[in-house]
């Protein structure tokens, strides 16, 4: 079973919401200003422990250096549309994951140092543990 960011990252490629290795990674920055970068959060105790775990993951969106903040704002979003409109039972890389759901709105965590406006989108949901 792969870390849930990693799963993550392979169902936005999938999808069209970017390329891995390109502008999509996953634990840790590449090269491009602007890029989605998925990262394993932190995971909470499920209620149906024996069957399925509850997992996060925490997305960050970069925009280009000096891009505006409305457009990085855009690509966060359809990110998280994407995620929040997916059906209830989601099969990657033979991991079943049963929807997610925010975990925090949106956030803007405003310019890093090269000029580039970064926003944080964290979702949480349930996998399979076969």
């Amino acid at each position: 079973m792969n870390a849930t960011y990693y799963d993550v990252a392979q169902l936005l490629a999938d999808n069209g919401l970017g390329t891995l290795g390109v502008d999509l990674f996953g634990g840790e920055w590449g090269t491009p200003d602007a890029q989605v970068l998925c990262l394993e959060g932190i995971g909470t105790p499920s209620d149906i422990k024996d069957t399925y775990e509850q997992t996060s993951v925490q997305i960050l969106v970069r925009g280009e250096k000096r891009a505006r903040d409305h457009d990085v704002y855009t690509a966060a979003r359809a990110v998280s549309l994407f995620l929040l409109g997916l059906s209830d039972c989601v099969t990657v890389n033979g991991t079943d994951y049963k929807g997610f759901e925010e975990g925090s709105n949106i956030a803007p965590l405003g310019m890093d140092t090269n000029e580039r406006f970064v926003y944080s989108l964290n979702f949480y949901t349930y996998r399979n543990r076969f």
